[in-house]
């Protein structure tokens, strides 16, 4: 078990393992996506998942819309999602499958995803020469992984 498996093991998930229906929805998601060897958007990734939480809604479907009008909840559930996605990923083949999600007005992951790495000790830092380093490896390694069920 290698340092950044290490660290996912420490985490505790608040969202993502506690609604399994929804994490599916979002793999399968990101698993077509990287089979056509394209990227997907937040907002087209969580269209009409419903996410179902006890402590939101008193346990009714709580449906994440459009980007601009995420709320803070909405985005920790993503985040939450994505990382959970990520550790599954990382643990089976050695990538981290929310590469794939962008915002789509940058064409890239969130900053927040890139902090993130670093914390996890996968990018050694955030200048932008690293993170498009990152980013385009983690990409190919996630498109050849959906497409072909392995690793360049």
């Amino acid at each position: 078990m290698d340092e950044i498996e290490k660290r996912f093991n420490a985490i505790t998930w608040e969202y993502a393992d506690k609604d399994l229906s929804a994490i599916e929805s979002i793999e399968n998601r990101i698993a077509e996506t990287g089979k056509k060897f394209r990227l997907i958007s937040y907002t087209d990734l969580v269209e009409g998942i419903p996410f179902q939480y006890p402590q939101i809604n008193n346990g009714a479907p709580h449906f994440i819309t459009n980007y601009g009008e995420w709320t803070g909840l909405d985005r920790r559930i993503i985040g939450d999602c994505l990382g959970y996605i990520s550790m599954k990923t990382y643990k089976k083949a050695k990538f981290f499958g929310s590469a794939l999600v962008i915002a789509r007005l940058e064409s890239k992951p969130s900053d927040i995803f890139f902090e993130w790495m670093k914390e996890m000790g996968a990018l050694k830092n955030t200048q932008e020469d690293s993170v498009l380093m990152f980013w385009s490896d983690q990409v190919r390694r996630a498109h050849h992984w959906y497409a072909y069920g392995k690793i360049p």
